[in-house]
C-alpha cells in the first residue's frame, strides 16, 4: 500500500511541478527548520515556487567531459577568441591576479584560465535558478541526489548569510555560481573577501573571484612553481619518475589528440585542478590554455 500512495505522490507531482508536494520535502523542511533555524513558511514558499526542470537531468546525464572525444572538448576551450579575451582579461585585472600568485602561489594564467573555461570571464554565469537544479537533482536524480541534497541545504545557508535572494540566484544546470562556478559548499568554504568591501562577492567583484579560486586551489595541494604534467611515453611512466618513492600520487594519463595517442602524468597541481572539476578532460583543458595565455 505504501508503494502505491507514493507511486501516486510521484506522478501527481510529476504532473503539478510542486516541490512543497513532493515525497521527500517534509524531511527537507523539518531539517532547515529544526537544525537551521529558518522559518517554516519561508521554506515552504520556497519550495513551492521551485520547478522540476527534466532538461537538469537530461544535461547532467551527458557532461561533455565524460561524453565528447578530447579533440571535440579541446577545441571548444582552446579557440582563438577565448585566448584573446583571457590576455585582455589578464591585462585588466594584471594587479588583482599578481597579488593572488603571490599569495597563494598559483599563476595567473592559470587562474584565468578557469575563468574562461567556467564562464568566458564572468559574461556567461548560467542560466538556470539555482534552487530549481538542487531541487531537481537533490530529489529527482537518484544517482547523486545525496551530495545534491547536501548542497540544496547549504544553498539556503549560503543565500542567508549572503542577503542572496534565494528564488532569483541564476548558475549552471549543476547549481555551480558566479564568475568561477562555485557550489553552495565551495562557495561557504573558500570564497574569500579579495576587494577589501568586507563581503565575498562571486557574482559581481572579479577580485573576490580571483581571490577565491587561488585560495580553493591552494587549499587542495597546489604546489608555487610546481608541474602541473609532465611529457612521458606509453610503458615508461614508472622510468619518468623512478627515482620518486610517492609515484601513486601522479596520474598517468592518455589521450587521442589529432589522430595520435599522446601520455602524459598530472602532478599535484593537475590533482588540483582536480579538485574544482574532476574530469581529466577538464584539468587538461585548463593545462592548455593556461599556456596559451602565457605566449
Amino acid at each position: 500500500m505504501k508503494k502505491i500512495i507514493l507511486i501516486t505522490l510521484l506522478i501527481s507531482f510529476s504532473v503539478e511541478g510542486d516541490y512543497l508536494k513532493h515525497p521527500k520535502s517534509e524531511a527537507l523542511i523539518d531539517e532547515l527548520v529544526t537544525n537551521h533555524g529558518f522559518e517554516q513558511s519561508f521554506v515552504e514558499d520556497v519550495l513551492s515556487n521551485a520547478v522540476r526542470q527534466q532538461k537538469i537531468i537530461d544535461s547532467i546525464s551527458k557532461p561533455a567531459e565524460f561524453t565528447w572525444t578530447w579533440d571535440r572538448y579541446k577545441k571548444l576551450f582552446i579557440e582563438d577568441k577565448r585566448i584573446a579575451n583571457g590576455r585582455q582579461f589578464i591585462k585588466n585585472n594584471l594587479q588583482t591576479l599578481e597579488r593572488a600568485e603571490k599569495e597563494f602561489g598559483v599563476p595567473k594564467e592559470v587562474i584565468t584560465a578557469i575563468l574562461g573555461v567556467e564562464t568566458r570571464y564572468g559574461k556567461i554565469q548560467g542560466s538556470y535558478r539555482v534552487i530549481d537544479s538542487l531541487l531537481t537533482l537533490g530529489f529527482d536524480y537518484p544517482r547523486r541526489a545525496k551530495f545534491f541534497r547536501k548542497e540544496l541545504v547549504d544553498f539556503f545557508l549560503l543565500t542567508r548569510e549572503n542577503d542572496l535572494n534565494i528564488n532569483e540566484i541564476k548558475g549552471s544546470y549543476a547549481g555551480a555560481m558566479g564568475y568561477g562556478q562555485f557550489i553552495s559548499s565551495s562557495y561557504r568554504a573558500y570564497a574569500i573577501d579579495y576587494d577589501g568591501d568586507g563581503y565575498a562577492d562571486l557574482f559581481s567583484s572579479v577580485d573576490d573571484a580571483i581571490g577565491s579560486i587561488a585560495n580553493y586551489l591552494y587549499i587542495h595541494g597546489w604546489k608555487k612553481d610546481g608541474q602541473i604534467i609532465y611529457d612521458a611515453y606509453p610503458n615508461n611512466v614508472r622510468k619518468v619518475f623512478k627515482p620518486n618513492k610517492n609515484l601513486s600520487k601522479f596520474i598517468p594519463l592518455s589521450f587521442n589528440e589529432d589522430g595520435k595517442d599522446i601520455y602524459f602524468i598530472g602532478d599535484d597541481n593537475f590533482i588540483a585542478i582536480t579538485k574544482y572539476n574532476i574530469s581529466h578532460f577538464y584539468a587538461m583543458a585548463i593545462y592548455y590554455l593556461s599556456e596559451e595565455l602565457k605566449k
